[in-house]
């Protein structure tokens, strides 16, 4: 029994100024249903009342990656090529000066080795004046044929297919001609190197990155063609 002269509360008042339990919190005059009290962002960090993201980019915090970046395996192709071909070049380059410079010098050493060796006997061997401009056209077409490639390396890092495909056509013949002299160690570096570039410029999403410039260029709206 209750000590109070008035008896007890009502049952709809409540005594120390809380909610009954099923009765909803209250909101501020003017306030939706289902917006966040006092201006305060959903979960996900989007503010209310604008679009979601349909990937959930904005939920997990993780910006989506640029389908145009370059793939780190196409410039790892590209920077092999240009320090192997730009050692190369510079090699070669040395070596054309050398002889075009010690020609006669070379020409006669050469004359001298072909005139000593029997086995050159009864041969109709070029002098040795032809064999060292022989030597020289090698010289300098190597040479050219690496400062090529290492223009072809610049251009496919610049998204450019036929470079690409001209490049692995280098370091395809690059990786045969250095199997002519695979018992050296030299030989062996410039083969490990071409393979490698190969390999590169088709791995890690190199095709569809490479693929995806034509795309590039059309006019906003319209499509790639089939075929």
């Amino acid at each position: 029994m209750s000590d109070s002269p008035y008896g007890p509360p009502p049952a709809s008042e409540n005594p120390y100024g809380q909610q009954p339990p099923n009765q909803p919190p209250y909101q501020p005059q003017g306030q939706s249903q289902g917006q966040p009290p006092y201006g305060q962002q959903p979960y996900g960090g989007q503010p209310a009342g604008q679009p979601q993201d349909p990937y959930g980019a904005a939920s997990y915090g993780t910006p989506p990656q640029d389908p145009d970046r370059r793939p780190g395996t196409v410039t790892a192709a590209a920077v092999i090529t240009l320090v192997c071909a730009g050692l190369s070049a510079l090699l070669f380059g040395l070596a054309a000066i050398a002889l075009v410079v010690a020609r006669d010098s070379f020409s006669e050493e050469l004359r001298r080795a072909i005139e000593d060796d029997p086995a050159f006997d009864g041969t109709d061997m070029p002098s040795g004046d032809e064999l060292a401009s022989i030597f020289i056209v090698v010289m300098v077409a190597l040479f050219v044929w690496c400062v090529v490639a290492c223009v072809l390396a610049v251009l496919a890092m610049r998204r450019s297919n036929v470079a690409r495909i001209l490049l692995v056509v280098s370091a395809a013949i690059s990786a045969l001609l250095s199997l002519v002299g695979i018992l050296s160690i030299v030989s062996a570096v410039p083969l490990i190197a071409s393979i490698a570039t190969i390999v590169l410029l088709f791995a890690g999403g190199a095709g569809d990155w490479f693929a995806r410039r034509g795309q590039q260029q059309l006019p906003t709206g319209t499509s790639q063609p089939w075929g």
